[in-house]
C-alpha cells in the first residue's frame, strides 16, 4: 500500500527555501527531534522583527508527534516591541506567542488536514497572522522530515 504525497500550503520551492534557509533540526538524545525556525517579518510600520519558532517532535513507528512548541521573539530583536499588539500590551501578546501552540500533543502530519483562517501579514499581531506563521512552521517541517524514514522503537 502506498501512500498519497502530502499536500502543501506552500508551494515545494517556499518549503525548500525555508528549510534550508530557515530551519535547524537536532536529534537529541531521546530520540527526539528539535527544530528552530528563524522568521523574519516587519511590523506594519515597516520596522523588521525576528522571531524564533521551536518545536520538538517525538518519533513513533510511523509518525513525529509535536511534544513543545513555542515562539519568542529572537534574542537581538527589538522590532517585536514596535508591534501593535505589543503596543497595546506587551506581556499579553508576549504570553500569546508562548502559550498558543496548534496541535500540541497531535501527530504532526494533522499540520497537513489543519485548515485555519490566515493572514501572511509580516507581524503576529493577529490570531490569523500567528497562525499563518505556525502553518509554514509545521508544513517546513513535516516537508522536511518526511524526506527521511521515522525513527522506530
Amino acid at each position: 500500500m502506498s501512500a498519497s504525497a502530502p499536500t502543501y500550503a506552500f508551494a515545494t520551492r517556499a518549503l525548500q527555501r525555508w528549510r534550508d534557509e530557515r530551519l535547524a533540526l537536532t536529534e537529541n538524545a531521546d530520540g527526539t527531534t528539535s527544530a528552530t525556525f528563524r522568521f523574519e517579518g516587519s511590523t506594519c510600520g515597516n520596522v523588521p522583527l525576528a522571531l524564533v519558532y521551536r518545536v520538538r517532535v517525538a518519533p513513533a513507528a510511523s509518525e513525529w508527534r509535536l511534544l513543545e512548541l513555542s515562539c519568542t521573539p529572537a534574542e537581538f530583536d527589538s522590532g517585536h516591541t514596535r508591534m501593535c499588539s505589543y503596543l497595546e500590551n506587551p506581556d499579553r501578546i508576549l504570553r500569546t506567542l508562548l502559550t498558543e501552540v496548534p496541535l500540541l500533543g497531535e501527530p504532526l502530519a494533522a499540520a497537513l488536514d489543519w485548515h485555519p483562517l490566515t493572514l501572511p501579514a509580516g507581524c503576529v499581531c493577529s490570531s490569523r497572522s500567528r497562525a499563518h506563521k505556525w502553518l509554514a512552521v509545521l508544513h517546513t517541517l513535516h516537508f522536511t522530515l518526511s524526506q527521511r524514514p521515522p525513527a522506530t522503537h
